[in-house]
């Protein structure tokens, strides 16, 4: 080998060299990447549903506030135009929120609430975007998933009766009122999703119309069918499947189990249409498991308690790319149990105030394309008076740091209406009155932009 031909080889194998070593670093940083949502939440979440007619994401859990606002159980956050949590209509739910799902127009809520709005509704309502509704006479217990088949409404959960009418945990709407779904299941329906034209359903039940079945099981429409052996052998003496999930084809199944029939499924399962097989075992202590999954960048993400996936430790989240699995960083300090995609990023929630080492309160944001960016305004302890108001309002916040302000009231349809500009204000607590009396009564906007955060309230005119 020449001198020249020598030195060639060694800048290509130091460019190749260094070409892995960036992919690897590129790679592992990607995987890091969490935001808080707004100020989150006081209290664990349980579901997370993405509105791309209103163009918002609906979170439900065991909350009672968000920030500074006060909200009962169910929230939306529009990321569009960073407004924090707001409330659904004006008292949310008594009790806590389990599912959601869109059907017909509306936004359909599951849980163990008895009101929502202060309107009687047993476990369900609908939400049109402005009232609560009743959903006939809802159940007698908790309504733990909701899915839509056959443009026909369905309901799983541990309830028994709706009214006085025998439903044994599945039910379907027909407009007016609630039926049974075949002989039902002999207890709790935790999930459902729609695969390969069947409505699959898991949970902690072993039959299904009278036939064994094992927390799994399909719906054709006219009668229910086994998938496999099912699942058997919980951890802590609890056997389910919490959570379903369509990626590359193939059903994947994610609970509280440790067989399928003879084969070792650690937590979670991947379903052919003809057998259950192993992706890597979902490990973890004392009473782990996997209780969220979601599609988002070409990647299986799940979610729940553990702390390795398959090779790979894996704090409560990790992401399955077809061949292998890859931690998020540090991950989550404590359980994930909902996950969603809105507006280009994964929405992560629970119960966990450390998402990949960004301090956040039971919800984050992740996005494989930009850094780590808090979206926690600056704009805080936000107080706005009197609501209703007649002719002004005064607006009350604390301002972290010297910026340009500009007030802005709009209506429900983004319409500016006023708005009051500040070239700079000073760091601490900020007082103005902003004049509406030439308004008509109604629901308004008060956004407060101080540099590039925002904040905004919702106020009425009487």
């Amino acid at each position: 080998m020449t001198l020249p031909d020598f030195i060639e080889m060694k800048q290509k194998i130091v460019l190749q060299a260094s070409i892995i070593l960036c992919t690897l670093f590129v790679y592992q940083i990607t995987f890091a990447q969490c935001s808080p949502a707004g100020s989150g939440t006081n209290g664990g979440i349980f579901c997370m549903y993405p509105d791309t007619v209103r163009d918002c994401l609906y979170v439900g859990g065991d909350f009672h506030n968000t920030g500074n606002d006060t909200m009962n159980h169910c929230t939306y956050w529009d990321d569009a135009t960073y407004m924090p949590m707001d409330m659904m209509g004006q008292n949310g739910c008594n009790d806590s929120v389990w599912c959601f799902t869109y059907f017909q127009g509306s936004l359909y809520v599951g849980g163990s609430f008895t009101l929502a709005g202060g309107i009687p509704c047993n476990r369900i309502a609908r939400w049109d975007g402005t009232t609560w509704h009743p959903v006939g006479n809802g159940f007698n217990e908790s309504v733990h998933s909701l899915c839509v088949y056959n443009n026909e409404l369905y309901a799983g959960g541990e309830f028994l009766t709706s009214g006085t009418t025998p439903i044994a945990h599945i039910g379907k709407w027909d407009g007016s009122e609630w039926h049974q779904v075949g002989n039902g299941t002999n207890n709790d329906v935790e999930s459902m999703c729609v695969w390969n034209g069947s409505l699959c359903m898991g949970g902690e039940f072993t039959q299904a119309g009278g036939m064994t079945v094992n927390r799994i099981c399909s719906w054709n429409g006219s009668q229910f069918s086994a998938m496999g052996s099912g699942f058997t052998n919980g951890m802590m003496g609890r056997c389910s499947v919490q959570s379903l999930c369509i990626y590359n084809g193939n059903l994947f199944a994610g609970g509280s189990f440790e067989h399928a029939g003879s084969a070792e499924l650690h937590n979670l399962g991947m379903w052919n249409g003809s057998t259950w097989s192993s992706i890597g075992e979902i490990e973890g202590e004392g009473e782990s498991g996997v209780s969220a999954m979601c599609v988002y960048n070409e990647h299986l993400y799940v979610g729940g308690n553990f702390g390795s996936c398959g090779s790979s430790n894996a704090n409560n989240l990790g992401a399955w790319n077809g061949s292998s699995w890859s931690s998020i960083g540090s991950g989550m300090n404590g359980k994930v149990t909902s996950l969603a995609t809105y507006n280009g990023d994964l929405y992560i929630a629970g119960a966990f105030t450390n998402a990949a080492g960004t301090a956040v309160n039971n919800i984050a944001k992740y996005s494989t394309t930009t850094g780590i960016q808090s979206l926690q305004n600056t704009v805080h302890s936000v107080s706005l008076y009197p609501n209703p108001a007649n002719d002004f309002v005064q607006v009350n916040w604390v301002s972290e740091k010297l910026s340009p302000v500009r007030l802005v009231v709009t209506d429900l349809n983004g319409m500016i209406l006023e708005q009051q500009s500040y070239n700079v204000m000073v760091p601490g607590l900020q007082k103005d009155n902003v004049a509406i009396h030439q308004l008509p009564g109604g629901i308004y906007f008060l956004t407060i932009r101080a540099g590039n955060d925002t904040y905004t309230t919702k106020f009425l005119i009487q």
